[in-house]
């Protein structure tokens, strides 16, 4: 698999390592947030609804930017290792709090995000249509980090709920990516016992990608933004629409 250039012209991810052949894939891992799940609407939305339910005169906008960038801190902390999930839950709040110096319950507060949060199951642009078309051909799971219930709860309530064999969530896993253990435990969860048959597709190079290519297998990096990679990681593909993977998996099953 190649990434689609502009010019309609299909070439392969730079720096990936070359390969022959047709790729006898049958397990197709995807990634939730920002890949599957618009994380950035589920966020706004959540933020916002904790926001009101908890009385805060807070701007919106002022608030949600720092807090990305929190949250976004802190999920690398907790891939490194650094901090463990239940402590993200609450520090994140407690950091956005002290910024704009409201006294708070950090805790509670971060329970009204939670579940508000576990309401949002919408999708990315041609997440349905592409699990739709993959769906008789090959067997999708989705290998995600978060909290267990709320991750369950968005994907059952979105349109892609019949669409999984197997979702697999780094709360029950008790090992989050880019950790090998994971994947272990992702691979004995799918039966997956040849790694030369799974591809992992996801958005993000220090979980996804970084996760995959450690444990030896095929990564796609999701990518719509066309962000730089900086990361000194080569995936062996890149997208930058999920529409890229049709004619790509597709044309590898006829």
């Amino acid at each position: 698999m190649n990434r689609i250039d502009e010019a309609g012209e299909v070439r392969r991810a730079e720096g990936a390592k070359p390969t022959s052949g047709k790729r006898p894939y049958r397990f197709i891992l995807f990634d939730a947030d920002d890949t599957l799940l618009d994380f950035r609407r589920c966020e706004r939305e959540a933020l916002g609804g904790a926001l009101l339910d908890g009385g805060y005169e807070l701007k919106l906008d002022d608030c949600l930017s720092r807090y990305s960038l929190i949250n976004k801190e802190l999920w690398l902390e907790f891939e490194r290792g650094q901090v463990t999930q239940r402590e993200l839950r609450g520090e994140r709040f407690r950091r956005l709090f002290a910024e704009f110096g409201v006294e708070g319950d950090a805790e509670a507060f971060g329970a009204a995000y939670l579940n508000r949060f576990g309401r949002g199951s919408f999708l990315t642009p041609d997440a349905l249509a592409v699990c739709d078309a993959l769906k008789p051909h090959y067997d999708l799971s989705i290998l995600t980090n978060g909290v267990s219930d709320v991750q369950f709860s968005r994907i059952s309530g979105s349109e892609l709920k019949d669409h999984f064999d197997h979702i697999i969530v780094s709360d029950d896993a008790g090992f989050q990516k880019p950790s090998a253990g994971i994947f272990d435990y992702a691979f004995r969860r799918i039966g997956c016992t040849d790694k030369s048959q799974a591809l992992i597709v996801g958005d993000s190079l220090s979980s996804d990608i970084r996760g995959g290519y450690d444990y030896g297998i095929h990564t796609c990096w999701f990518n719509p933004e066309k962000l730089p990679n900086e990361s000194g990681i080569a995936p062996t593909y890149e997208i930058g629409g999920l529409t890229e993977l049709l004619p790509l998996l597709l044309d590898e099953r006829k």
